[in-house]
């Protein structure tokens, strides 16, 4: 499976504005509440505690934040292109402006992590990362993703 298959145009986010990795982790959390029905704060908690275990920025401006909750039935994935880079924490430094939150349900910890993977895999394709970037809206950003999916099969 691909990240195409964990996403739809209401689970994408562009030109996002945020100031800091706890602002747009509240953002995304509370994209995910209106998706899943789990609260925006216990998702927020949950992203958190993941993220005091070590930073998710995985380099060239990306950040794959993930974690697992008990109320959820199936995995997802958000989305989000920022206007402006921030600072994730990023072991290279570099600022985060392509950020894939993905949050599977607790018993199904592997459907998880194998999502993760695949965005790792699609998202290390520059060229992936460039037409994301230039995505002005969610079905442009799909249309990407799902031209590109064969890159993380």
């Amino acid at each position: 499976m691909s990240i195409i298959d964990y996403i739809a145009a209401d689970q994408v986010m562009v030109g996002v504005v945020s100031s800091s990795k706890k602002q747009l982790i509240e953002q995304l959390a509370e994209r995910g509440a209106v998706l899943t029905g789990i609260s925006q704060r216990s998702l927020f908690e949950m992203i958190m505690r993941r993220e005091r275990l070590g930073s998710t920025a995985i380099g060239d401006g990306i950040a794959i934040p993930h974690a697992v909750h008990g109320d959820l039935t199936r995995t997802i994935g958000i989305i989000a292109v920022l206007a402006t880079p921030i600072d994730f924490d990023a072991a290279d430094k570099k600022p985060v402006d392509i950020v894939c939150l993905v949050i599977g349900p607790q018993d199904a910890d592997c459907d998880h992590l194998k999502c993760v993977s695949s965005v790792a895999k699609l998202l290390g394709d520059v060229a992936v990362r460039n037409q994301l970037r230039q995505a002005k809206t969610a079905e442009a950003l799909l249309q990407s993703l799902a031209a590109r999916s064969d890159v993380a099969a």
